[in-house]
């Protein structure tokens, strides 16, 4: 938002400075990006005369022209190339600008002007034309002034001239701030200087002329429409001040009547629209559009538009979307002679919808979408008709029109001093009655705690108390609240469980060689399919921002996914990340409420829809393997496997994992490289290495594998370890060799050795796999180690051998395995 120092400086009729007003505008929370000095190379440019004119001597095109500047290097003869030079002696004066001033050239770069020989003649100085004094972009001829005097300076003759132009940062919760009224209303509140809005006259209407009538046939989405006949309009330029206002504020000066429409804009936040009253067929209706009802906006868009877009109509027509753009054959031209004007309250929401539907973001939309001031609808129709009439030589005709079909109640809250300081931390500031007046707040009650307030229409964004409490503060600044430690107990039991649980995660993973990754809670329909996952089932946002986060992540994998798939565009080819958060998932059994509207025309409740939203662990590995002088591998299932046993040795306690082929693997799994997770017989996760086809989707051309563990279910089949002492008799290792066949799981065999090989076995481990032309097609051979150990002896190589052997016939019994 660009504003105007000038401006602000006339609404407060008052000068703080340039420098103490942006610093005002900073600590009431309006973050000032950029002040940019204007007009001041205008200075030494004065008003002049035109003397005598008469043709170059040498050069076809040029003129020599003598001019009267009132002492200011006047006498001499300066050559110009202008067509529009003024008659001599006429009452037009031009704008001359001496040797040592400075003009733009027209690359925009600013020069200093010399005295210098054209075609032979000297020129002493240089009569401007608007582009060469930095004050518009026409270059079509000489800017000629009425008014004034020979040697008058042109700020003399005009100060707006010069100004300061701010750029503001304004959020969208401050709609006040998109016009100079409601900047200038928080300058005066935190510089502590009195301020009163500029009265705003009602136009003097002739009695007779011509009369429009308004019907608005949808009073939810415009509750309040106001108009004005305005006759006797003569279409033109506007004044250079109106001309040279607009455009340095980001408005392209079009004519007088459509630029009085966005000063009036710009200095109160409401937006009007002029339309050509004898292009209209009364009367006038605000409506909802007909599904596939025509429309050609100002810009030469033919739309086809949707039933939910609010618009202005006549008998025959829609002249305008509402609050978005106007229609191309109702617009003002250079032949209207009588206006409709507009100021209006739209709905913001809807305005919202239909802008974005057909893509257009002006400033009108820009503002309706944030909300406008209601109860300032028709000061902002009178301003308007005003500043029309003074810029297009008009006048009023007839009663003006004001529609408030829906009145609404000003919103009353109650602000308790006690409650500002327990937010705080400090007194309320003795001037808080008065910053709430400053800001167009109305005090109905006062008591010794507590202020009734009337919260202002053009301000939306005060809903509660806990607002008040920010607005006070905020203009009494935030660097008068003194420092003091808080008083905080401690918490007796400490953080919750699941924060525990999931800090204990993250330190396991990170001391694991992991890195932490965050990411989006909604996903694209184009991402979940990727990983394999059908949409239909999953929770679609009814108002999503974007469809790219349309629809609540069912799973962590595929925004974890993502991150690989970009890492290696990046050529990263090596990720270790983990996540822990929730998913979302439909509850099985149960139906969400709908949002819509029941037979009374009510609109229904909205119900949250049944969601479960468990916690979850991903971690997911790809590219080649941490090796050292040796030829990099991808990681494989392997790999995801050793991680899962190492989280789950820290979070289970004494249950040890295992791994199964049972259940149904998840839709990102590779069908034959994984296994689901299981703890005393309760499954809690999968670990597997990607499916063929996410690979593919996603282009990951390296090895990638993936776990996902339930935290709640590893949660629940804790066991704390017990206690033993130890032996202080040595271990005793026995090696075995089996050939097996491969559809044999390892973990079977694992699990049989260790139950068959008596109470003194400690643990069996799988060391060696082998496969090699030797061996029977269709078997391996794997290698385990047994460990024995007694706590009272030291156990003899007879016992060892015994129970080994028995161990080693079960899993010839069970399996045909073989002793190698």
């Amino acid at each position: 938002m660009l504003i105007s120092y000038k401006w602000l400086q006339e609404i407060l009729g008052a000068d703080p400075g340039v420098d103490a007003v942006t610093s005002a505008l900073g600590r009431g929370g309006l973050e000032v990006d950029r002040v940019t000095h204007v007009g001041a190379a205008l200075r030494p440019v004065v008003l002049a005369r035109v003397e005598a004119t008469r043709p170059h001597p040498s050069k076809k095109g040029l003129t020599l022209v003598r001019v009267d500047a009132g002492g200011a290097g006047g006498g001499g003869e300066v050559v110009c190339g202008a067509q529009n030079i003024p008659a001599p002696g006429g009452g037009a004066l031009v704008c001359y600008a001496p040797v040592g001033a400075q003009v733009l050239d027209r690359s925009g770069a600013l020069v200093t002007l010399t005295e210098k020989a054209v075609a032979g003649v000297s020129s002493a100085g240089m009569l401007c034309a608007e582009d060469e004094l930095g004050l518009g972009s026409s270059h079509e001829g000489l800017l000629t002034i009425e008014g004034g005097r020979p040697g008058q300076s042109l700020l003399d003759w005009e100060p707006r001239l010069e100004d300061w132009i701010i750029e503001l940062s304004v959020t969208p919760n401050r709609p006040d701030a998109l016009g100079h009224l409601g900047v200038a209303r928080d300058v005066a509140a935190v510089l502590g200087v009195p301020f009163q809005p500029p009265a705003v006259a009602r136009p003097q209407a002739s009695g007779g002329g011509a009369r429009a009538s308004v019907e608005v046939r949808d009073k939810e989405r415009c509750p309040r429409y106001a108009g004005q006949v305005i006759e006797g309009v003569s279409v033109g330029p506007s004044p250079l001040w109106a001309r040279v206002r607009l455009g340095r504020l980001g408005v392209r000066p079009i004519t007088n009547v459509v630029d009085a429409t966005n000063l009036v804009m710009l200095e109160r936040g409401q937006p009007l629209h002029a339309f050509d009253l004898d292009a209209l067929r009364l009367p006038v209706e605000i409506r909802r559009a007909r599904q596939g009802e025509a429309f050609v906006a100002l810009d030469g868009q033919k739309l086809s538009l949707n039933e939910d877009d609010l618009v202005i109509a006549d008998a025959e027509r829609v002249v305008a979307l509402a609050g978005v753009i106007g229609g191309a054959d109702s617009g003002v031209t250079a032949t209207t002679r009588r206006v409709f004007l507009e100021s209006a309250y739209f709905e913001p929401r809807g305005i919202r919808r239909s802008a974005r539907r057909y893509g257009f973001h002006t400033e009108a939309s820009h503002r309706f979408e944030r909300e406008v001031d209601l109860s300032g609808v028709p000061l902002s129709r009178d301003r308007g008709t005003a500043l029309l009439c003074e810029l297009a030589g008009a006048e009023a005709a007839g009663e003006p029109i004001d529609a408030y079909v829906a009145p609404r109640a000003p919103r009353r809250l109650t602000l308790r001093l006690p409650r500002y300081k327990r937010i705080i931390g400090a007194e309320a500031p003795p001037r808080a009655r008065e910053i709430l007046e400053t800001l167009g707040a109305s005090i109905v009650e006062q008591q010794a705690d507590r202020l009734l307030v009337e919260v202002p229409a053009h301000r939306p964004d005060i809903v509660e108390e806990i607002d008040l409490i920010e607005e006070v503060a905020r203009v009494a600044g935030y660097d008068q609240i003194p420092s003091s430690l808080p008083r905080v107990g401690a918490a007796p039991a400490g953080a919750r469980g699941d924060y525990r649980l999931r800090r204990r995660v993250r330190q396991i993973c990170t001391g694991i060689g992991l890195h932490e990754a965050v990411t989006y809670s909604f996903l694209s329909p184009q991402e979940l399919k990727a990983a394999r996952y059908e949409v239909e089932p999953l929770l679609r946002l009814l108002n999503p921002l974007s469809e790219e986060k349309s629809v609540m992540r069912p799973s962590l994998v595929p925004g974890l996914l993502t991150v690989a798939q970009r890492s290696q565009r990046y050529n990263v080819p090596r990720v270790r990340l983990f996540e822990v958060s929730q998913v979302f998932l439909p509850r099985q059994g149960e139906a969400g409420g709908t949002s819509g509207a029941d037979g009374a025309g009510q609109k229904a409740r909205v119900e949250r829809p049944p969601v479960d939203e468990p916690t979850r662990l991903t971690v997911l590995l790809a590219g080649p393997r941490d090796s050292y002088l040796t030829r990099p591998e991808d990681v494989d299932f392997y790999d995801g496997k050793g991680v899962v046993e190492a989280v789950l040795a820290e979070l289970a306690g004494s249950v040890a994992p295992e791994f199964d082929l049972e259940g149904e693997p998840p839709p990102w799994a590779h069908p034959r490289k994984g296994a689901r997770v299981t703890l005393d017989g309760r499954a809690v996760g999968y670990v597997a290495e990607l499916h063929p086809d996410v690979r593919d989707a996603l282009e990951i051309t390296t090895g990638a594998v993936v776990a996902e563990l339930d935290l709640a279910a590893v949660a629940a089949t804790y066991r704390a370890p017990v206690a033993a002492k130890p032996s202080r008799f040595p271990a005793m290792r026995h090696d075995v060799a089996l050939l097996l066949p491969l559809d044999v799981p390892a973990g079977q065999v694992l699990e049989l050795l260790r139950t068959t090989a008596g109470e003194r076995c400690e643990k069996v481990e799988l060391f060696d796999r082998y496969r090699g032309g030797e061996l029977p097609p269709g078997t391996h051979s794997l290698g385990f180690a047994l460990w024995f150990r007694s706590p009272e002896r030291t156990l003899t190589d007879e016992e060892v051998d015994r129970w080994t052997k028995a161990a080693v016939d079960a899993a010839k019994a069970r399996f045909g395995a073989q002793q190698r």
